[in-house]
């Protein structure tokens, strides 16, 4: 009888042990040695209740619940993309949701916000969502079109951001001279255009947006349309937009497809994030989708082949992803630290 034990004992042992090595490895644990303890590393996203705020906190839970012996993810709320920007370029964080246009301003280091860096350390992870210009007023401003602004006050979001910058530009460029540009947080600028303080706002985001959706509970809005000829010139000068158009019903006062421009949300890495571990966070978030979109349907378009909307060099790690799933990608966006 003992030695009939013995024998059962070996046997499930053996049983326990082929299991182990039949059972499939995880991507991680395939692919990169385990740390001793998970890197702590932080992913700068937004202010309280935007889509930045709530993407970022959807990117960490994501990360630390598929690699916990990898990661220990903090998302951080921040003043948004080039807040996102100088941490990353500085080490203060090892992710962070950006813009394209921000992005490019980074790189040319010619922005006030930059104070004259050129942000050269900021690396591609993965692509988040686009967002449409979103040119809005009182419907009984008497505001139709971009031409329009001249003379108004108009809302330009927080002073410094991207947007507010490149859009002082873009008004110049038409011709456009408001009466005063006035600059808040977007929630903020919604509540000025309420009172008339303002007469139109401009913000790019994901629709609905919670703001504009709350002024619409009360209040009747007009959403301004581009001509093709200022579509035109803005895509020209500038090459991180791109000609689109706001999705008709993303509003009340927008049953149809409103024309303007667009960019992309991203999220982005330092270039001194090991490959390894930047190869792990892009594979682990590309294939766990269904957690990003639980969080916001905006994440639908978090997939490999919208990579290719970065205007930065994708770190190394995510070039080896996308290589071995069958993504080609252009020259532009093989960073120079890449081995093949």
């Amino acid at each position: 009888m003992k030695k009939l034990k013995k024998n059962v004992l070996r046997f499930l042992a053996l049983s326990a042990a082929l299991l182990t090595l039949s059972a499939p490895f995880t991507a991680a644990e395939a692919d990169v040695p385990a740390p001793a303890s998970p890197y702590k590393y932080s992913l700068g996203s937004g202010s309280v209740g935007g889509n930045f705020y709530l993407m970022g906190g959807g990117l960490a839970q994501t990360l630390n619940k598929h690699l916990p012996k990898y990661f220990l993810v903090t998302s951080e709320t921040t003043g948004g993309s080039t807040a996102n920007i100088v941490m990353l370029q500085n080490g203060d964080a090892e992710f962070g949701i950006v813009m394209t246009s921000a992005l490019a301003e980074g790189l040319r280091g010619k922005a006030k916000w930059t104070t004259g860096v050129v942000h050269d350390k900021i690396r591609g992870l993965v692509p988040l969502y686009p967002s449409w210009l979103t040119l809005y007023t009182l419907a009984d401003s008497g505001i139709k079109s971009l031409k329009d602004l001249n003379g108004r006050i108009v809302g330009l979001g927080s002073k410094g951001a991207a947007m507010d910058s490149i859009f002082r530009e873009i008004l110049a460029e038409q011709g456009i001279v408001p009466k005063q540009i006035h600059n808040d947080g977007h929630g903020a600028t919604a509540t000025a255009l309420a009172s008339k303080v303002i007469d139109a706002a401009l913000l790019f985001s994901y629709p609905p947006f919670a703001a504009i959706a709350e002024l619409e509970s009360s209040h009747k809005l007009y959403f301004v349309p581009l001509t093709p000829d200022e579509q035109k010139a803005i895509t020209s000068r500038y090459s991180f937009y791109v000609a689109s158009a706001l999705p008709a019903g993303s509003y009340t006062g927008a049953p149809e497809d409103v024309p303007g421009v667009s960019e992309w949300n991203l999220l982005a890495t330092s270039s001194e994030v090991p490959e390894d571990l930047a190869y792990l966070a892009a594979k682990t978030l590309f294939e766990n989708i269904g957690d990003m979109i639980a969080v916001h349907q905006s994440a639908k378009y978090m997939t490999p082949k919208n990579s290719v909307n970065f205007n930065i060099p994708l770190h190394s790690g995510v070039v080896r992803y996308l290589k071995e799933v069958g993504i080609a990608l252009p020259p532009e966006l093989i960073p120079p630290e890449y081995k093949d």
